[in-house]
Formats: C-alpha cells, sequence, structure tokens
C-alpha cells in the first residue's frame, strides 16, 4: 500500500511527465531526421515531411528505433516553443536541438520541477527512497529517465552526469 500512496503523489506531476515525453519527441525526431540525412522538416498539424536525400510525408514518423512522433503532437510542441501561430512550421535539426534545449532549461529553473522535487523529498522520508532519488536534491529531466536515452548509458545516470538535453 505504501507504493500506491508513493504512486498517487505523482499524480500531480502529470502535465510535466507530459511535457517531458512531448519534448523527447522532438530530440527523437532530430535525431531520426540525422540518421536519415534530412536537413529539414516541415510540420503541420496533419502532416511531418522530412526533406533531405528522398522526402518523406506522413501523419507520424517512426523512427529506427521504433519511437512514434505525431503529427498533431509535435506541431502543438513547436506552437508553444516557437511562440506564435502557422499553418506549418519549418525546423532544422539544429534548430530542434536548441529549441529542445531552451525547453529543458526552463523546465529546470521552473515550479514544477521543483514541486516534483519535493514530492520525491516528501515520499523518500519514510526511509524507503531510492538512493538515487535522495542523493539529488533537485532532480532534472534528464536524471528522471536515464534508461530511455539512447546515447547515455545508465552508468553515466548514476553517477550524476547531466546535459542540456532532457531525456531523450
Amino acid at each position: 500500500m505504501d507504493t500506491l500512496k508513493k504512486a498517487g503523489a505523482m499524480l500531480a506531476h502529470l502535465d510535466l511527465f507530459h511535457q517531458m515525453l512531448d519534448l523527447r519527441g522532438l530530440l527523437q525526431l532530430a535525431a531520426h531526421m540525422e540518421e536519415r540525412g534530412d536537413r529539414v522538416t516541415l510540420i503541420s498539424g496533419e502532416s511531418i515531411t522530412l526533406i533531405g536525400a528522398e522526402m518523406l510525408s506522413d501523419a507520424g514518423i517512426t523512427t529506427g528505433k521504433g519511437a512514434r512522433i505525431e503529427a498533431a503532437t509535435a506541431y502543438r510542441v513547436l506552437q508553444g516553443l516557437k511562440g506564435h501561430d502557422a499553418p506549418e512550421y519549418a525546423v532544422t535539426r539544429e534548430e530542434l536541438g536548441a529549441l529542445n534545449a531552451r525547453a529543458v532549461a526552463e523546465l529546470e529553473g521552473g515550479d514544477a520541477l521543483r514541486a516534483f522535487a519535493d514530492t520525491l523529498t516528501r515520499i523518500g522520508a519514510g526511509g524507503t527512497a531510492p538512493a538515487a532519488a535522495s542523493a539529488s536534491p533537485v532532480p532534472t529531466p534528464a536524471a528522471e529517465a536515464p534508461a530511455e536515452r539512447p546515447g547515455r548509458s545508465r552508468r553515466a545516470a548514476e553517477s550524476g552526469e547531466t546535459s542540456e538535453q532532457p531525456a531523450a
């Protein structure tokens, strides 16, 4: 029952988790573009068009690693990151990375992550907190899901190394 209560405490942070998941999707899209050799992608609410050696357009893109990026989600996230409405957004891999890095910096300095850290501290007070959670007073998005970062080893995450990119 104690585990269920701790899991319930995390419900207040679902928006943070969804935001991190959406940002990770953009990083996965940038990595997929790099794998394919694409330079630009056009993203609308209905489709993602990758432009490079060959052009691919679909309502969603599945990366070589099996991650699925839906056009509607990518469009919504870009709309928020770019701060203006447009029928579609054209972005390069580098711009996706820069937008993502800015969003991570905003997350790291925001109230949502501080509230999450407070929750981790509160539920860890019973003496059953994992060592990683109690060792870091303010967890970063990169430290939250190290197993989901394709280019980062678990050992690097446990040693406390961080990067400028969110959990990808």
